[in-house]
């Protein structure tokens, strides 16, 4: 006959309201079946004694592949420290680590007198080879959405992945579908075998501001319509960058292609990062206004076309880390909740 039990309560077994379990000799297997036809799921194992065994599972609902959330930390984060700044965020977002596949793509963050090396080796050519075979892993697993974050430094790796090559989507790019209409569901993404972006977050990104209007925001806008940008006017760290990256743009350095910007080598003084400056994020106007890049700003009566993204300030937070203001996203409750709700809604 059939055994009911009840739910354990167990997180696998949350969603069970009725498990049966019938122990039934083979001539009776079929009289099992006709007895209860609304069995969604059968198991049966047979045992030395001749008896099989079977596990029914009625009213089950099947969990669909969640998205994939893939960080990527900053300069001067090794391994461990990445991982558990990740862990961080997931552990203080109970709605966000429920929702997603957590991903660390953990490039060689260098250490604090090798700034210059971090910086070509997030534009490299390997991490754009590991970071595309990280993407069709994740497709040939069956996930089909993928939300992007990075912090700091990871930014260029970022955008060095979503480098246009002469003047073509990158193969990092060429992954993902267009980006998503209001009201579409994406459906076109996945009948054409592509990964859907549902999302790219930059958390206080050192990534030069003159690049990122140029040529960095194209590049990403093209395969998502959510673009947000975290930063912080007050951002020390971001000030070191910007005074190092200064002097190599006034002496003439080289800079990997993806930093690289018109007139960068006239610049004199402080270099302007993304997250330090995020009241940069229009269209210079000889570069022209429209299309999906830029829209109109509202009420504001200034006449520029800021970029089609959203910023968040987090300059007027009352707290954030060892005054360097450049860390906050995984220790600060409101900001927390923003990212959350980037992901989850």
């Amino acid at each position: 006959g059939g055994h009911n039990f009840v739910q354990t309560g167990l997180p696998f077994t949350r969603q069970v309201k009725q498990i049966v379990v019938d122990v039934i000799k083979d001539n009776d297997e079929e009289n099992v079946t006709e007895r209860d036809s609304s069995y969604l799921r059968s198991d049966s194992i047979e045992s030395s004694a001749g008896h099989s065994f079977r596990l029914d599972v009625r009213n089950w609902n099947k969990i669909d592949t969640r998205d994939a959330l893939i960080f990527l930390p900053g300069f001067n984060s090794w391994l461990k420290h990445s991982l558990e700044t990740f862990g961080q965020l997931l552990a203080m977002t109970p709605k966000l680590s429920r929702h997603v596949y957590p991903v660390l793509f953990a490039w060689p963050g260098a250490q604090v007198l090798t700034y210059r090396k971090a910086s070509f080796i997030s534009a490299s050519e390997n991490n754009k080879k590991y970071f595309l075979q990280m993407l069709t892993s994740l497709q040939s697993r069956g996930i089909t959405n993928v939300h992007i974050v990075s912090h700091s430094l990871g930014a260029q790796t970022l955008m060095n992945c979503f480098e246009d090559v002469c003047g073509e989507p990158s193969p990092v790019a060429q992954c993902f579908g267009p980006a998503r209409l209001a009201g579409d569901n994406a459906s076109s993404a996945l009948n054409l075998g592509k990964l859907v972006c549902r999302s790219i977050t930059m958390l206080n990104p050192d990534f030069p501001s003159h690049a990122f209007r140029e040529r960095g925001f194209q590049s990403i806008r093209r395969v998502t319509s959510l673009i947000t940008i975290v930063g912080d006017k007050a951002d020390q760290a971001l000030f070191w960058s910007s005074l190092i990256n200064g002097l190599v743009n006034g002496c003439g350095r080289s800079q990997p292609s993806v930093l690289d910007f018109e007139d960068r080598c006239e610049q004199r003084g402080l270099q302007a990062p993304l997250g330090r400056n995020i009241n940069l994020l229009y269209l210079d106007e000889t570069k022209g206004k429209g299309g999906t890049l830029a829209s109109q700003s509202e009420g504001g009566g200034d006449g520029k076309a800021w970029l089609d993204c959203d910023v968040i300030d987090t300059t007027g937070l009352d707290t954030n880390v060892n005054d360097l203001r450049h860390s906050a996203f995984n220790v600060n409750s409101i900001l927390l909740r923003d990212i959350e709700e980037l992901v989850v809604t």
